[in-house]
């Protein structure tokens, strides 16, 4: 079943393209992958969102290590922090390698690393059992067509697609009005749908930073 997928599992599968690459910029894959650990926690009534403020209400284990060591670490936190800020916080390099790690450990991709004009290094992660997304992709495909009723796991992962700006990459033209009553409707819970309004801003902020970093190097460099 698709749903034995964690929705940052979900997500992170339906931006790997047929080759193995990853479909859109590290800075919204990463944000995404955050927001996508946090929605699945929010599923779980792991956390919950209290005065606009993430807060551990159950840190009873998982069983997941990336959805586990985000509970713990939220749960060590000095004061409590507002959703945005934790997107920012563990959307980074080391969430998006564990996150690839489960899939590569369930065995559904593979790890392919080389060279580009034997200099830059490359990763690919091609599929090796693509079951599990197929199935992921029928049901995503049954809600936005109008002919299942989301769940409130396709409701996360919908949204997540939508807020980083790759639902209609991976599903070509879509509703508006249906994804707006998806996203926004009982489907998705009030904690849920303040992880996705926050996506979008944390997306585009890494987006920015990093362009802004790309263009000093280079001034500097020059």
């Amino acid at each position: 079943m698709a749903e034995q997928l964690t929705v940052p599992q979900a997500f992170a599968l339906l931006q790997i393209e047929s080759d193995g690459r990853k479909s859109t910029d590290v800075q919204t894959l990463d944000a995404g992958l955050a927001g996508a650990v946090l929605a699945d926690l929010a599923l779980r009534g792991v956390v919950s969102l209290q005065d606009g403020f993430v807060a551990v209400v159950n840190g009873a284990a998982i069983g997941d290590p990336v959805l586990d060591g985000v509970v713990g670490t939220i749960a060590a936190a000095d004061k409590p922090r507002k959703a945005k800020w934790w997107i920012t916080r563990i959307g980074k390099r080391p969430l998006r390698d564990d996150v690839f790690a489960g899939l590569i450990a369930r065995g559904l991709i593979t790890l392919e690393q080389g060279k580009t004009l034997g200099i830059f290094p490359t990763t690919k992660y091609p599929e090796r059992d693509g079951g599990p997304e197929a199935l992921l992709r029928a049901g995503i495909g049954d809600v936005l067509a109008g002919r299942a009723e989301p769940t409130p796991f396709a409701a996360a992962v919908i949204g997540l697609l939508d807020a980083t700006s790759t639902l209609r990459k991976q599903f070509g033209k879509v509703d508006r009005a249906l994804v707006k009553e998806v996203t926004s409707g009982g489907w998705a819970s009030p904690a849920v749908k303040a992880v996705l309004e926050d996506i979008q801003t944390a997306a585009i902020m890494a987006t920015v930073a990093a362009s802004t970093a790309a263009t000093t190097a280079t001034i500097s460099s020059s």
